[in-house]
């Protein structure tokens, strides 16, 4: 019998709560997903903070860029705003990423972590990132990024750690320090074969962002290893053996 794909929460269960929120990720938890996934950038002051967009005017109240502010000016802001959601720091602050680690304590759950390039602080972000990771080694963690330098510093910085190499197009072969391909849920329904060809290459295959209950199906059929979805509870629900 094939195994069902691990079920990942992209961003938290981030179609019912504000994305990179506590609340998100606590909801995600309680739903008995297999992993987490997030993005970090590094803000003004060095701190890693889960935020997917260069800028924060689509999430927040507020206006800049991560990188240009400090992690006081992000507390202020209200990252809730465009949500109908109780009033409340889990809904609405900003998270670090030592927040979210604290949140997963020692549960049996993975932690897929997307470092944003490019980004003026370049190296520093991986460093930064291997630093925290350091401090909570009973995290299952994996380190993601469309970024081939991202990727080749990880593998330098800790070669333990497994890589995710994430493309949305084809763009010839993969990095041969990442066992794992993460790949646009677009692309592979179109070329459902790359997913036999990546496991007899030694690879896995995660497929993004996956929120259709029949897609997921097709996915799991076919052997993908991981689903990254915005509707864990959804995506769960359909892969539930009849």
């Amino acid at each position: 019998m094939r195994r069902q794909p691990m079920i990942v929460a992209h961003r938290g269960s981030n179609a019912v709560l504000p994305e990179h929120s506590l609340a998100a990720y606590a909801e995600a938890l309680e739903l008995g997903v297999d992993a987490l996934e997030c993005d970090v950038r590094l803000t003004r002051d060095g701190h890693l903070v889960l935020h997917h967009d260069r800028l924060v005017n689509r999430t927040s109240d507020g206006q800049g860029a991560v990188s240009d502010l400090s992690l006081r000016e992000l507390r202020a802001m209200d990252f809730a705003v465009n949500r109908d959601v109780p009033d409340g720091p889990e809904y609405s602050r900003i998270v670090t990423l030592p927040e979210l680690l604290e949140l997963i304590g020692d549960r049996p759950v993975k932690l897929l972590v997307e470092t944003k390039h490019p980004t003026r602080y370049g190296a520093r972000v991986e460093r930064r990132l291997f630093a925290t990771l350091k401090r909570y080694p009973h995290v299952d963690a994996e380190v993601m990024s469309f970024s081939r330098a991202a990727l080749h510093r990880a593998r330098v910085m800790s070669p333990a750690t497994p890589l995710v190499w994430l493309f949305q197009y084809p763009l010839g072969p993969a990095p041969s320090f990442a066992r794992t391909i993460g790949a646009d849920v677009r692309m592979v329904l179109k070329r459902l074969e790359m997913i036999d060809r990546a496991h007899r290459a030694g690879r896995q295959v995660y497929v993004w962002t996956v929120n259709d209950p029949g897609e997921a199906l097709i996915l799991a059929k076919h052997g993908v290893d991981a689903i990254i979805s915005d509707r864990p509870d959804v995506i769960r629900q359909a892969l539930l053996p009849a």
